[in-house]
C-alpha cells in the first residue's frame, strides 16, 4: 500500500529538463571551483602571515 502511494508521488514530480541539469550542473561546478580558490587564497595567506611571524 504505502509503495504504491510513493509511485503516484513520483509521478506528480515536476523533474528538471536535461538542459536544466546541464546548467544547474555548471553552475555548482563553476561555484565550488570559486570556493576552493578562496579556500586555497587564504590557506596561502595565511601560511605566508605564519611563516613571516616566525621569522622575526
Amino acid at each position: 500500500m504505502k509503495l504504491k502511494n510513493i509511485w503516484s508521488e513520483l509521478k506528480k514530480t515536476n523533474w528538471p529538463s536535461k538542459k536544466q541539469i546541464v546548467q544547474l550542473t555548471i553552475y555548482t561546478l563553476v561555484l565550488c571551483g570559486i570556493i576552493t580558490m578562496l579556500i586555497v587564497g587564504l590557506d596561502l595567506l595565511f601560511f605566508n602571515i605564519r611563516d613571516w611571524f616566525l621569522n622575526l
